[in-house]
Formats: C-alpha cells, sequence, structure tokens
C-alpha cells in the first residue's frame, strides 16, 4: 500500500451527514489536511460525495468529501475513508493547531521529527506536508519524504570551517517595538561561483498555533549578492525563527533563535 504523504492525526470528533433519507451520526477517529476516517455503521457507497458536518470546538463546520475506501468487520460496516474536496480554511487552520499542540509534548533532543521536500522548488516542510507548498503553490502530491534534507554537524560545539561556512547565523537586535533578525550564511564567507553557491535562504516561523510556518524565501543570483538578509517582526509574541539555507554543492543547513 502508498505511504500517506501526509500522517493522520489520532481525533474524537462527532460528525453527521445525509445518506438516502436520513442523517447518519459517527465519529472522526483519524485526520489529516485531505481526509479522515470515520466509524459509522451506515456506509455509503466508493466515490459517493456529500457534506459531512463536524463538531469543531464551538462551532459545525461543513466538510465536502468523497468517499475512498469502507472498513468492514466480521461483514459488519464499520467504517468509512474519505477524500476532503477543497478543505475549508477554518477545518485547514484547526489541523495545524492539532498538529501544533501534539507537537509541543515531544522532546527530541534538537531532532527533526519529519522532513518533506518539494519535487519543483525544494522547499522544505517540516512534521508534514502541506496541501499546497507556499513557495511555488505545488499540491501535495509533489512533496515526498526527506529524512536526510537537512545537513547536521559533526559536533555543534566545534564546528568546522566548512560547516561554518553554510549554517546560517542569526543575530536579534530589538528596538523602537520591533525585532530585528539579520541573517548571514555563514560565519565564514561562502563563494558565491556558479558550481558552489547558496541559492535561497527559506525562513520560518513559530509560535503557539503557528508551527514552523514559512513566511518568506530570498533567492540569490551566484557572483553578484552576498547571502543575507534582514527581517523586521512587529508585535510578535515570543516565538522561534528558523532559518534554512540551500547550498547549490553541499545541500540545507539549519540555524534558529528565540525571538
Amino acid at each position: 500500500m502508498k505511504k500517506r504523504a501526509v500522517e493522520r492525526i489520532p481525533a474524537n470528533l462527532k460528525a453527521e451527514f445525509s445518506w438516502g433519507d436520513k442523517v447518519v451520526a459517527g465519529d472522526i477517529v483519524n485526520l489529516s489536511e485531505n481526509g479522515f476516517l470515520v466509524k459509522t455503521d451506515s456506509c455509503p457507497v466508493i466515490k459517493a460525495k456529500f457534506d459531512l458536518n463536524i463538531s469543531l470546538q464551538d462551532n459545525v463546520l461543513k466538510v465536502p468529501v468523497k468517499v475512498r475506501r469502507i472498513v468492514k468487520n466480521d461483514n459488519n460496516y464499520d467504517a468509512i475513508g474519505v477524500e476532503i474536496i477543497n478543505p475549508p480554511q477554518e477545518y485547514l487552520e484547526y489541523v495545524d493547531a492539532l498538529r501544533w499542540e501534539r507537537l509541543k509534548g515531544i522532546k527530541t533532543s534538537g531532532q527533526l521529527i519529519k522532513l518533506y521536500t518539494c519535487r519543483v522548488c525544494h522547499h522544505i516542510a517540516f512534521d508534514h506536508a502541506p496541501v499546497h507548498c507556499p513557495i511555488c503553490t505545488s499540491t501535495i502530491e509533489h512533496f515526498e519524504k526527506a529524512p536526510d534534507a537537512i545537513k547536521k554537524p559533526d559536533n555543534f560545539s566545534e564546528l568546522s570551517e566548512f560547516e561554518k561556512k553554510h549554517i546560517p547565523v542569526i543575530k536579534i537586535l530589538k528596538e523602537n517595538g520591533y525585532i530585528n533578525a539579520h541573517i548571514t550564511v555563514g560565519e565564514i564567507d561562502h563563494e558565491m561561483n556558479i558550481d558552489d553557491h547558496i541559492s535561497h535562504i527559506d525562513f520560518y516561523y513559530n509560535a503557539p498555533y503557528i508551527h514552523k510556518k514559512c513566511i518568506s524565501r530570498l533567492s540569490f543570483n551566484c557572483e553578484q549578492i552576498h547571502p543575507s538578509a534582514s527581517l523586521r517582526f512587529a508585535n510578535v509574541t515570543q516565538g522561534v525563527l528558523t532559518v534554512i539555507s540551500n547550498c547549490s554543492a553541499h545541500g540545507n543547513w539549519l540555524a534558529k533563535i528565540t525571538l
């Protein structure tokens, strides 16, 4: 079986949908940005389309779905797996918040949990593939798991000269109500020639209910521009700025800092 590009999150949500001449109740037991599994003993046919009403916090959210699979237990209907058609923004925001809440309790010892890369623009997504790439807008089908997408130094306390050329350096200055972040690649200047240069820097920000959201990409024309950038944040609570630099010859390198 082909593995999903997006990992499902365990859930416990009440849901209802109309099928035939009755309203059917069910329980959503896992979900993702593009689908979920609904426990129910009344199952529509494969490819059936309908609106499923989810009790989401204080609201009832209407989500258009298509039945992709039917689960049976001893010849009795047990559940349906559905694909979401054009996921509503409120639903996507709920899933993002749910992922963040789960991840806050995971101790990773500095190791990245899961990485996905876009085959079109090489953007890196953390923990799950997005519905659309924030850089090139490619769909989730263009993402693939890439556990080794980011290079890791052999010793963080004693970086080699090679590593110091690639790992972003972030400096923070707070003034006049703003937080200014200045980023350079790296501690030792990186060459910018045609075969070995920093092609782009991606910037991510995360705070409660915003988990490693990509906020910008800056691309560089080799030989012309030194790989550095400045970002100004206004009205932010404490969060983390993550920066990934991409070297055309030596891959992706990460640094992060608490604002």
